[in-house]
């Protein structure tokens, strides 16, 4: 897959460090894992020096590949630095392609929308399609309708706010800062939230 030299530093207490280190474990990736709090005194020393010159804060997790660090749970940034792509990436690209000549953006944070999209493909697996990843869906297609990305609301939402509910979808002034960034109220009537 890549031939990139990659060291996970990490904390066996550190729930971002140990997504890494299953998303890496997942891809079937070589890897170094440092675990800086299971390591002995001299060990820790020596692992804690060596984290300061490529993260002087020496935060955790921090992930080196190829002697340039990324600092913190920056999943996207990591995949990209690694040339790795999965079925989020497609999905990311096929809905920038039909989406932006309508004037619906993507988030411009690529963490956050490819959160988003990764929540989308959970509940396609789930449920065999892509319900809103923040809206709890029935399983039922018909009672979901309304919440099938892009949502029912969603042209309403990014009318009125600038971006949808979950802020996958946004539009041109929200994506480029020109407009107020605010929480979206649920348009989604309680009754239909409730699946029961």
């Amino acid at each position: 897959m890549t031939t990139k030299k990659v060291i996970l530093y990490s904390l066996s207490t550190c729930a971002y460090c140990q997504a890494i280190k299953k998303m890496f474990t997942d891809l079937n990736l070589s890897f170094q894992c440092v675990q800086a709090d299971d390591l002995a005194d001299a060990e820790r020393k020596k692992a804690i020096k060596n984290l300061r010159k490529v993260n002087p804060q020496c935060s955790f997790p921090t992930v080196v590949v190829d002697d340039e660090a990324i600092v913190g749970y920056k999943v996207q940034e990591i995949k990209e630095k690694l040339g790795i792509r999965t079925e989020v990436d497609e999905l990311y690209d096929m809905l920038k392609k039909g989406h932006e000549p309508k004037g619906y953006y993507l988030n411009g944070d690529k963490e956050k929308a490819f959160e988003l999209l990764r929540g989308l493909l959970t509940n396609k697996k789930r449920y065999g399609y892509m319900a809103c990843p923040c809206r709890l869906a029935s399983g039922t297609r018909e009672n979901d309708r309304d919440i099938i990305c892009p949502c029912v609301y969603r042209e309403a939402d990014v009318r009125e706010y600038g971006s949808c509910f979950c802020s996958l979808y946004v539009s041109a002034d929200w994506y480029t800062g020109k407009i107020k960034r605010v929480t979206v109220p649920e348009r989604r009537p309680p009754e239909l939230s409730d699946p029961l």
